[in-house]
């Protein structure tokens, strides 16, 4: 299964979070990635409440393909201001979150949100902004080097400890994080005019116009697994 670095398209290994700051309706869908302009039919909801909790709580929301079509796992999902939504998509093909909001979007990250990938191969992975802000970073994947019983569970609890890259204002921190294969990273972005993580051979390799031009990428490729 090929598994791309590309947060315009969440697939299987990816996660989108959005938190949401203030209280109010916010419709959505999930529609396949790239194609956010296909419909604009909204027909789930996340619901925003004043709360009185004061620490952030996490709500995991799963897509899933039901008789062809883009469900999630909670079509009206109520939360309390300041809280967290993530969603993760089961299916083969990749998918993009669309809200009515412009914050409210996976395809370009803006404020309050963020989004992980689990890196299945071992190599360094260049990513860039594909809308051409210049933002960019790397991710260096090492090999676990499992030999003997006590690697593998080494290894293993490594898995459950990701890294973490803070993006404001257009730069990334750090700019470089190492990893072994099937590490975690997550990009966190506090304030951004709507970007992306994308891996940089992507756009080189396609010829990239679905959404902007980057020129002259260095990269490893893309990644299989």
């Amino acid at each position: 299964m090929t598994n791309n670095l590309d947060s315009r398209a969440l697939g299987r290994a990816d996660c989108y979070g959005q938190r949401f700051m203030k209280a109010g309706d916010y419709p959505y869908n999930v529609v396949p990635a790239h194609g956010r302009l296909i419909s604009t039919d909204r027909p789930f909801v996340v619901r925003v409440r004043q709360g009185s909790a004061k620490s952030m709580k996490q709500h995991n929301v799963q897509v899933t393909v039901d008789c062809g079509k883009l469900v999630v796992s909670e079509r009206e999902l109520t939360i309390d201001v300041g809280d967290l939504v993530l969603w993760n998509c089961a299916s083969d093909h990749p998918v993009a979150v669309v809200g009515e909001h412009d914050f409210f979007a996976s395809h370009r990250l803006t404020n309050e949100c963020g989004f992980s990938h689990a890196f299945g191969a071992p190599g360094d992975y260049h990513w860039v902004d594909a809308y051409g802000s210049g933002l960019s970073g790397v991710v260096r994947v090492r090999d676990p080097g499992v030999k003997a019983e006590s690697d593998l569970k080494r290894w293993l609890q490594t898995l459950s400890e990701g890294k973490m890259v803070m993006i404001a204002d257009n730069k990334p921190q750090p700019a470089e994080v190492e990893i072994v294969t099937g590490q975690t990273v997550f990009f966190t972005v506090i304030k951004g005019p709507g970007i992306s993580i994308t891996d940089a051979g992507l756009l080189k390799q396609a010829g990239d116009r679905r959404d902007a031009p980057f020129d002259k990428p260095k990269t490893r490729g893309v990644m299989r697994y």
